[in-house]
């Protein structure tokens, strides 16, 4: 399994800044020397106004440019002979998607805590940005295209990718709700605002409903306007189930009503 994480609405990170998060990142999951990158470049003879290609560069390269101004959106790796064995992306507006982090690990999410909830911990308590998600997927690619929402990727059986698609700005132009009106699903780790916290669940807030049972996970505090809520694996179906049936879930896709078997004469 592959572990991911996505931070979204990141717009008011700056690329430099973001830099020293995926170097904060790499360092926290053991990885000792960041040797790779890449940034987007539009290209000048494209095929079409804004078509664009990643330019590999190398971490120290890709550093002086976005200190330069020469680049934003990029990507950093932890290991040159297999890429995918841990990549973390910085996205803005460009490009045709919208402001977020993700980040990705060749691990089960259970070996990695506390190192990669320490990280989250300490982005939230240095940086402000309204939602963010830490999950497991059955492959890199998975893991990569499920952040942004690429190719209608889900993780749940009762999920709706384009839903979720629909959600965000960008090409799609969504309203982004789930930077405080609702949450995409319920993960293993969900950073939340003041305003998910308010969500009504019948008449209980969710924070209360949080605190109400212990197999709803636990919640702290991690930064001036963010909690985070570490939710069981094993109970993740059924807090998908009552969130995505409180209306809650921006991809949550109820059940289709079993058809009655038709008796034969």
């Amino acid at each position: 399994m592959y572990t991911g994480a996505a931070l979204y609405q990141t717009e008011s990170i700056s690329p430099t800044e973001a830099f020293r998060l995926g170097e904060a990142f790499f360092h926290a999951m053991g990885v000792i020397k960041i040797t790779d990158g890449g940034y987007y470049k539009l290209l000048e003879d494209g095929d079409h106004d804004g078509d664009f290609d990643l330019e590999e560069v190398s971490a120290e390269a890709l550093k002086e440019k976005l200190y330069d101004g020469e680049a934003d959106t990029f990507w950093l790796y932890g290991n040159v002979s297999d890429p995918w064995s841990a990549s973390f992306h910085y996205a803005t507006g460009r490009f045709g998607s919208f402001p977020h982090i993700q980040l990705q690990f060749a691990k089960p999410l259970k070996e990695l805590y506390p190192a990669i909830t320490g990280w989250l911990k300490e982005a939230a308590q240095q940086f402000s940005f309204p939602y963010g998600i830490l999950y497991e997927a059955a492959s890199p690619i998975r893991t990569l295209n499920y952040a942004e929402g690429h190719n209608l990727t889900t993780l749940f059986p009762n999920e709706n990718g384009f839903a979720w698609s629909r959600e965000t700005p960008g090409l799609y132009e969504g309203q982004a709700r789930y930077t405080g009106q609702m949450l995409r699903m319920v993960y293993p780790c969900n950073l939340l605002n003041h305003r998910h916290l308010h969500l009504q669940i019948g008449d209980t807030a969710l924070k209360d409903w949080i605190f109400g049972m212990k197999t709803r996970g636990s919640l702290i505090q991690v930064g001036d306007d963010m909690w985070m809520w570490e939710a069981p694996s094993e109970q993740l179906a059924e807090l998908n189930k009552t969130l995505g049936e409180a209306g809650l879930l921006v991809a949550w896709r109820p059940e289709a009503p079993r058809k009655a078997k038709r008796r034969l004469p």
